[in-house]
């Protein structure tokens, strides 16, 4: 009688590293590479942005032809609707991961037209430029606006 050895296959039950992106970290948008449609073009955007996933918050910066504002905004991604304000419209969203790309459906109504806003989030291999694919629908038809942002590492490390 032969006796065969037994191999015995360990599966572990702990669940894998996610390879989600993390978004956190310090953004300029880079203007000249990202598209703006009819909008006004700002002189600068900077986002400060939080990312514990579930949960992202996003600080920006802005300076434009009306002036300089701030927007604040949270998100959770797991499905739930996100209830922001910026300034002074309700926005209404849902987040979610498709892959590696972070899904976001929003609508909101601005001196009473009804928008959809759509934002694809993606992350480079090397984890320095932030494309935001925005599509905003609206009365007049739909606008394609991507967004590409650069890690602003100087300002990263300043508290």
């Amino acid at each position: 009688m032969r006796v065969l050895p037994v191999v015995l296959i360990v599966v572990s039950i702990l669940p894998a590293a996610s390879n989600k992106p993390n978004f956190s970290g310090v953004w300029k948008l880079d203007v000249s590479k990202s598209e703006f449609g009819k909008a006004p073009v700002p002189k600068s955007l900077i986002s400060q942005i939080e990312h514990h996933d579930p949960e992202i918050k996003v600080h920006s910066d802005i300076t434009g032809p009306q002036g300089s504002y701030s927007t604040d905004y949270r998100w959770v991604t797991d499905g739930r609707e996100n209830v922001n304000t910026m300034r002074g419209n309700e926005i209404r969203a849902t987040v979610v991961w498709n892959g590696q790309t972070l899904a976001s459906n929003a609508k909101t109504t601005v001196n009473g037209a009804v928008l959809t806003i759509v934002d694809l989030w993606t992350l480079s291999a090397d984890g320095r430029t932030l494309t935001v694919s925005r599509a905003v629908q609206g009365p007049q038809g739909t606008a394609e606006q991507p967004y590409v942002y650069d890690k602003d590492e100087e300002n990263a490390r300043k508290p």
